[in-house]
């Protein structure tokens, strides 16, 4: 089994590499041309070896010398990348290219002299057969195994199936009225389902409570964070800072970054001070999710008041002593462990789809091996789902029963009081059982923080930047699918082995939109990190914020820095500029230990510095930086020199580069041009961006470009070059307009957020006609299409040319529409599944044409005065699919109906200072899929009329009555 895990991971480490070197003998043919034979050698070489390792699929042998094999493998395949590499750079930057001519042989041959004895002298030891030549399976038959039923959307209901008498208690318990605060506790070991009942319970709730939050503690909390966390779930922290207008989504923007400065800004007495303040005349509920020490509580509880009566904090954790010494006298829920039948009844769920089952029942000699195996869960939840996960990619009898000798082969290895041991076994087993190609895609969720939300479609970039993700092509080299879709089919892989949860689906309802780890899964995933030397993490491990610890490999390429330093530290970066001084200079005085800084690997390949953890610019000339390919920073201008981005352009072998900038305005080098293999430049800025914004026409090979909403210099900046992109974000109208002829050729364009800036250029009608009649709509192969208009001359004049848009599904337009909206909304095409409009301006109720014209649409906001009239109709069968409905501040809107029959789907409604509003529709009483409604802002005689006081219903309750999540907050 051991020969098998590691062959895979190597095999996967080798394949890269091959990529890698086809990638560069074509994009880098000019710097390669006078070496190209000897690299093509090398690459032959490394194609040997990829056939050995995948030979070693079929042996079945233990045998620990071979992690030292393995090693071998992994880092000759790195050398021969670094040889290349390195070759590039110098010649890039030198005339000298003879020079180099004579060095680049030998060190290519020294590299196949490695391959060689690996061939010759290690392998034949473990009886493997040379198969020169042969590669891994073709992406084709990848594609095929991955080409199955998405994973069911049940929002985690169907992993649990014995809570019912656990959210009886901690209801009960959580409802009393007992007139001190009182600490209600879930406890339990990991993987039981803590944090799933108290979600659960926690939405039931709330609305009996004046205001609630919901904070995750875990052990590397960070006190000032915490309270900004709940202090903003309770409300505004200062009420002379709300805006007297909001105008749009920028401003609700701005407004909550002010409250969170104000916040930061004040001391940490203070913060609790008025925390205790805002709470002290309210009933509340605040959850600490996943507290591991009375330590973290004993911090916290000084911010927290008797408040009214019924007050209460809610806590999740493993540890029974900090439930007792926060509250003697509380409750403790501990969900129970789950019975056998109640096993194999979830493992039944997650093994076979669940029309199969209901169909057919399960075979009983299925369900024979099945229940063994379940018994061997030891009754907890995660390890069942995760299992059945397992088996779930196993189609044949004999399959399952090799997965069950398995199981009782890790199992039988231990003592009968290890018992939940075997969780952490059976968790191992299902990363053991992954392809060759998903482990590195696994392994790299494990760079993010403990119960970090992550983003799909950040992961899915950063896995192509790596070289994770092949490109699927056809038998005549014709690329099949891109690199995203291939790169989808892996996340579908992973959440259909349970390996990863799904935290939110996008606007169509079937992808994926973030997700998450559990935190055992991640433990599991840093274990094997470490073991592999898959990256180094640097965390924060106790108060000070200059204190790190590598928690990966010693000699990693990859490099991940954690947020946790508050942001009065990000402010000042001291910690973070003396770790990189460190980094350039070992020699010098730091605060920051040097045993690990002297442990970062020489050639680099990744720096993530997740969430703004800022480093000056100048660290990047470092040595130690010169290989990266993966590149996400802070940079603060107050900190560094004024051009920030100069010692980046001399990184040309990045392909991921997403840049946080901090403290006013900053200049973009021309160097920036240099960075010829860029795939995705991000950069992230409040204030405006000068200099040289037209060297991004250089980067031919772009496919993902986000820029800051002000681009204060715009001149030469083109996009005709960029023929590979697929997403652009905040490009300015004008640079559209000025390329419009050669809009036609970028035909891989899927997603675009265009922006007509009033500040920029003086926009008219035809202008926006110009932009909505290009190639790039018109194609009709756009999914996302983003529209706003500042300028308040200009406007929608017509819609008409988004009929031909027949994969577009999600549509944002800001700007008053110049037409009558029954003439106008008509054209919108029915694939839309997401459509927001801000400052519309429609005097018409658009109800009656949306509700029929989009029968797909699952998401509809109107905001900003959107719709200016003072009625609004919801007809009975319209929008049959909607699940979300957002109407925020609609000025005039006095009455809302909703006849019964109406959006039989909708589960989440909210409704934000609409002050006119009379009172929530009597047809809401009907729609019972609704299961969360949000009132924010609303007037008080509005809310009252829907809240229960002292036992007395509001005269419009019984409208919302049936809502499981109700969330009320006053003007």
């Amino acid at each position: 089994m051991a020969e098998f895990l590691l062959s895979k991971f190597a095999e996967s480490a080798v394949s890269q590499t091959v990529q890698r070197i086809t990638d560069l003998l074509i994009y880098e043919a000019a710097s390669l041309s006078s070496v190209r034979e000897d690299v093509e050698v090398l690459q032959n070489d490394l194609k040997s070896l990829q056939g050995l390792i995948k030979a070693a699929d079929s042996k079945q042998e233990h045998d620990q010398h071979l992690q030292e094999l393995v090693r071998q493998v992994k880092d000759v395949a790195s050398e021969a990348e670094d040889v290349i590499d390195t070759y590039i750079l110098k010649v890039d930057s030198s005339c000298i290219k003879a020079f180099h001519n004579k060095r680049i042989p030998p060190q290519i041959n020294s590299v196949r002299a490695r391959i060689q004895n690996i061939i010759n002298t290690s392998m034949p030891i473990y009886g493997f057969v040379s198969a020169v030549g042969e590669g891994t399976s073709s992406i084709v038959d990848l594609q095929r195994h991955l080409r199955r039923s998405s994973p069911n959307d049940d929002d985690g209901d169907n992993d649990v199936v014995s809570l019912k008498c656990s959210t009886s208690a901690l209801t009960e318990e959580l409802t009393k009225e007992e007139d001190r605060l009182c600490v209600v506790s879930v406890v339990g070991m990991g993987g039981l389902g803590k944090t799933t009942l108290a979600k659960k319970v926690f939405k039931c709730v709330k609305q009996k409570f004046d205001c609630s939050a919901w904070v995750f503690i875990s052990q590397q909390y960070v006190l000032r964070d915490v309270l900004i966390d709940i202090f903003l779930q309770i409300g505004s922290p200062n009420e002379n800072m709300k805006f007297e207008r909001i105008n749009s989504a920028r401003d609700i923007l701005e407004q909550k970054k002010k409250e969170r400065e104000f916040l930061n800004a004040l001391p940490e007495h203070e913060l609790i001070d008025s925390l205790n303040d805002k709470l002290k005349e309210k009933r509340f509920l605040v959850v600490l999710d996943d507290i591991w020490k009375i330590e973290a509580w004993y911090f916290l509880e000084r911010a927290f008041p008797k408040g009214k009566k019924g007050s209460k904090i809610l806590f999740t954790t493993r540890n029974r002593e900090v439930a007792s010494a926060a509250d003697p006298r509380s409750c403790q829920v501990e969900p129970p462990l789950l019975t056998l039948e109640e096993s194999w009844e979830l493992l039944k769920r997650k093994a076979f789809p669940r029309d199969i089952v209901d169909a057919h029942g399960c075979p009983p000699e299925y369900e024979n091996l099945g229940k063994e195996m379940a018994k061997k869960c030891a009754g907890l939840p995660l390890a069942v789902v995760v299992l059945g996960g397992l088996l779930s990619t196993k189609a044949t009898l004999e399959e399952w029963k090799k997965v069950m000798r398995d199981v009782n082969s890790n199992l039988n290895k231990m003592q009968p009081r290890q018992q939940y041991e075997g969780v952490n076994q059976i968790l191992a087993l299902s990363y053991h059982d992954l392809p060759y190609y998903l482990k590195p895609c696994f392994l790299y969720l494990g760079n993010f923080p403990e119960d970090y939300e992550i983003h799909k479609r950040k992961l899915i970039r950063l896995w192509i930047g790596e070289g994770f993700i092949p490109m699927s092509t056809g038998s005549r080299g014709e690329m099949e699918q891109t690199w995203e879709d291939v790169a989808e089919g892996y996340m579908e892989e992973l959440i259909h082995r349970c390996m990863v949860q799904v935290e939110k689906r996008d606007h169509t309802g079937r992808g994926v939109k973030t997700c998450r780890m559990h935190d055992l899964m991640r433990d599991l995933c840093i274990n094997k990190s470490r073991e592999e030397s898959f990256a180094q993490i640097m965390e924060k491990t106790d108060g000070s914020a200059a204190s790190f610890k590598p928690s990966g490999g010693s000699r990693s390429r990859r490099l991940v820095i954690h947020p946790g330093v508050d942001l009065q530290y990000r402010k000042t970066h001291w910690a973070c500029n003396t770790f990189f001084r460190k980094l350039v200079n070992p020699c010098s005085s730091s605060l920051v230990e040097s045993n690990w800084v002297e442990q970062v690997h020489p050639n680099l390949r990744s720096l993530l510095c997740l969430d703004g953890i800022f480093l000056p610019s100048s660290a990047l000339k470092s040595s130690k930086f010169r290989m990266l390919r993966m590149l996400e920073v802070g940079v603060s201008v107050g900190c560094c020199e004024f051009i920030v981005l100069r010692g980046m352009g001399d990184l040309i072998h990045l392909r991921y580069l997403c840049v946080e900038i901090s403290g006013g305005d900053f200049w973009l080098s021309s160097s920036i041009g240099n960075l010829r293999n860029l795939h995705t430049l991000h950069i992230r800025s409040d204030e405006s961006v000068r200099g040289s914004v037209g060297m991004i026409s250089k980067l031919i090979r772009l496919r993902h470009l986000s820029l800051p909403d002000v681009l204060s210099d715009q001149n030469g900046f083109r996009i005709n070059k960029l023929k590979d992109i697929e997403t652009l974000k905040n490009i300015p109208a004008s640079v559209l307009i000025r390329s419009y002829d050669a809009l036609h050729k970028l035909t891989n364009l899927r997603s675009i957020w265009i922006s007509f800036d009033r500040d920029h250029y003086n926009y008219n009608d035809d202008d926006v006609r110009r932009v909505l009649g290009s190639q790039i709509v018109q194609s009709g192969r756009l999914t996302s299409l983003a529209i706003w208009i500042y300028n308040s001359e200009a406007g929608f004049p017509s819609l008409e040319s988004l009929s031909s848009c027949h994969s577009l599904s999600k549509l944002v337009l800001n700007g008053k529409m110049k037409f009558q909206q029954q003439q106008g909304l008509i054209h919108l095409p029915q694939s839309l599944t997401k459509l927001t409009l801000f400052n519309s301006e429609m005097k018409q109720d658009p109800m009656p044409v949306l509700e029929n014209k989009l029968p797909n649409l699952r998401f509809l906001m109107l905001c900003f005065n959107a719709y200016v009239g003072s009625k609004m109709v919801c007809s009975a069968h319209g929008f049959p699919n909607l699940d979300t409905l957002q109407l925020w501040r609609l000025d005039n809107l006095r009455e809302w109906i909703v006849e019964k029959g109406a959006m039989p789907s909708l589960k989440k409604l909210t409704i934000e200072h609409i002050q006119k509003l009379e009172m929530i529709p009597k047809g809401l009483e009907f729609v019972t899929s609704l299961k969360e409604l949000e009132i924010v802002d609303m007037k008080n005689s509005f809310c009252e009329k829907l809240q229960v006081k002292n036992g007395i219903e509001g005269q419009d309750y019984y409208k919302i009555r049936h809502i499981s999540s109700i969330s009320i907050s006053f003007q």
